[in-house]
């Protein structure tokens, strides 16, 4: 845990320095829900607790000055924040594994969830879309090795099935219930393909429509010259979209935090 608290004060230090240059086109739907009411305690086996930096280390320097012990930080010290009365929040990784993904922006999805799986406390979905291969690819977990093979077995090829992407979201997350759930799609391009004779670009709007109707959170992260399509895709979702450059992981996870901060915020 030392260790673990020494990476988000180091991780506090580099952030005030990054520049991104993501641009947010629009905000998603304010969700309503239960307020969010929260209690800083000693380490417990809730799910629904993070850690709570600040008061670790003051109950940590309150034993030094009491036991005189050199060590910076021990399991007892450790408080985490329980949030009472309020959904667990989970995410999920939407991903776009057609043939344009290939390279370098497949690299960055990969980089992306190792990035997740050691930032966030909360847990992270994989759900990919490419022509003949649409569904989950790893259920809902914290594993980072689990997640790792996961990502190993995607190989991106093939055309786009934007619109059955999204329903597999919105079917798997619909089964469950009791967590807020922030969908972060990531695509580089336009939909190229939809089941029968049905209209790639009406099947992904219609598609969005459904899964704003099972209240889940949307982030769509695309590129410039698709904005006018995912503008459309993100007001029938009532999501939030942002247009990058290129898809870089850092640029996702800062954008991840931005969302996940905002919907904890409407909460409050």
């Amino acid at each position: 845990m030392e260790k673990e608290i020494r990476r988000l004060q180091n991780l506090h230090a580099e952030n005030r320095f990054q520049r991104f240059n993501y641009r947010c086109i629009r905000h998603g739907q304010k969700m309503e829900g239960d307020r969010l009411a929260r209690e800083v305690k000693q380490r417990s086996s809730s799910n629904n607790t993070t850690l709570a930096v600040p008061e670790t280390m003051i109950s940590a320097a309150l034993r030094r000055f009491a036991c005189e012990s050199p060590r910076l930080v021990m399991p007892q010290d450790l408080r985490v924040l329980e949030h009472v009365g309020v959904q667990p929040l989970e995410v999920c990784l939407l991903v776009d594994t057609s043939g344009s993904m290939d390279g370098k922006r497949i690299r960055e999805v990969k980089s992306l969830a190792d990035h997740l799986l050691s930032q966030l406390h909360e847990p992270l979905s994989l759900i990919t879309f490419q022509e003949g291969d649409v569904g989950v690819k790893v259920r809902s977990t914290r594993n980072n090795l689990v997640f790792r093979r996961g990502l190993a077995a995607i190989n991106a090829f093939g055309l786009t099935p934007l619109g059955e992407g999204i329903r597999s979201a919105a079917n798997y997350f619909g089964s469950r219930s009791g967590r807020k759930l922030l969908v972060i799609l990531i695509t580089d391009g336009l939909p190229t393909w939809a089941q029968g004779d049905k209209d790639p670009y009406q099947d992904a709007l219609e598609a969005a429509v459904y899964l704003k109707r099972k209240k889940m959170h949307l982030i769509c992260i695309g590129l410039e010259p698709h904005r006018s399509f995912l503008e459309k895709l993100t007001e029938c979702a009532e999501a939030s979209l942002y247009i990058v450059d290129d898809l870089d992981h850092r640029e996702i996870a800062a954008i991840t935090r931005r969302e996940k901060n905002r919907i904890k915020a409407e909460n409050r």
